[in-house]
């Protein structure tokens, strides 16, 4: 059997690269135990207390498949309860799937939970070294770490301290400054990014883009549908545990909010009203742009004249007002 790796010299085609992560029908199943029953209703009707101690399955994920490209940026959209979080555990291998299974090519790091694993009673350079050396990390490699590790969590004066005497901010941010120094070829984010302060929340999203410059492949589960769409090369929608769409983070997200909107009047206000704050000349833009988006936009006009009619009414007043400033003699 001939290979189909090659180079440039001999004329054939190298082969493609592997994917960093390939998830392949992963399935995670949970069992739920119905309510207790009181012992008086057991001894009454213990047929029906058997069949209330036999637990039933709830799927968190279910048969989701994809591949996960060297040096893409891959987000996780969907309603809370959709499975993004579950999903993100079991590619970090925290958690193993019930059916499926999940291939990863290069080293991962993790930024969920931080600083769920610290020791309160030590320092917090101490718990520094403990995290480097779990991860496969040698002491000198880490006590190499440490300065910039320290001077990105801003803990110079309180390094050497007991975590104990932390605050909540302080974890977080010494946990990130861990995960994010460790330079891994795959980092896995779920929703940390808005840990801190608002500068520290800067040089959160600084880092993550000079990691994806040196092409660490990256998997975030995020509720910031802005962030995703600014930094995803690539998104997923998940719901209630199945994966419902892949493609660009614009369209992923269109769906998205179309999907929740379906669900909740308050979100299809909050919606409506954005979308009247939107200039026509930058709606027009946003649907040529996205050909699927402005079909679907179109059969949402058909189906709500009200809306319709409320957005002509208010492009009909921005010609107006346009034609009104057009100076002081006209």
């Amino acid at each position: 059997m001939t290979s189909t790796a090659t180079n440039a010299t001999d004329g054939r085609r190298p082969a493609p690269a592997e994917p960093a992560l390939s998830v392949r029908n992963v399935s995670k199943r949970y069992p739920i135990l119905s309510q207790q029953m009181e012992l008086k209703t057991t001894l009454l009707h213990p047929l029906r207390a058997m069949r209330a101690r036999t637990p039933r399955n709830f799927w968190g994920v279910r048969d989701v498949s994809f591949d996960v490209a060297p040096g893409e940026f891959f987000a996780l959209v969907g309603a809370n309860g959709s499975g993004k979080s579950t999903l993100l555990r079991i590619l970090a291998g925290l958690s193993r799937a019930t059916e499926g299974s999940v291939v990863s090519h290069g080293s991962i790091s993790t930024l969920l939970e931080l600083g769920s694993g610290f020791h309160p009673q030590v320092s917090g350079r101490e718990n520094v070294i403990v995290n480097g050396l779990l991860t496969g990390m040698t002491r000198a490699e880490i006590t190499s770490l440490m300065p910039r590790i320290v001077e990105f969590a801003g803990l110079s004066e309180f390094i050497d301290q007991p975590m104990r005497t932390y605050s909540s901010g302080m974890y977080v941010r010494l946990g990130f400054a861990i995960a994010a120094m460790m330079e891994p070829e795959i980092l896995l984010i779920d929703e940390v990014l808005a840990v801190g302060d608002a500068r520290f929340q800067e040089r959160c999203f600084e880092h993550i883009g000079r990691l994806r410059e040196r092409g660490t492949t990256i998997v975030m589960v995020s509720h910031d549908l802005g962030s995703v769409e600014k930094l995803a090369s690539r998104a997923a929608l998940l719901e209630r545990g199945r994966l419902v769409r892949i493609g660009p983070p614009s369209e992923v997200v269109t769906e998205h909010l179309q999907r929740l909107a379906e669900t909740s009047p308050e979100i299809q206000r909050a919606v409506d009203e954005a979308i009247l704050q939107t200039t026509h000349e930058e709606m027009q833009e946003r649907l040529e742009r996205d050909p699927i988006a402005a079909g679907r936009f179109a059969r949402a006009l058909e189906d709500n004249p009200e809306f319709k009619a409320l957005m002509d009414d208010q492009s009909k007043a921005s010609d107006t007002g346009d034609a009104g400033d057009a100076g002081p003699g006209q």
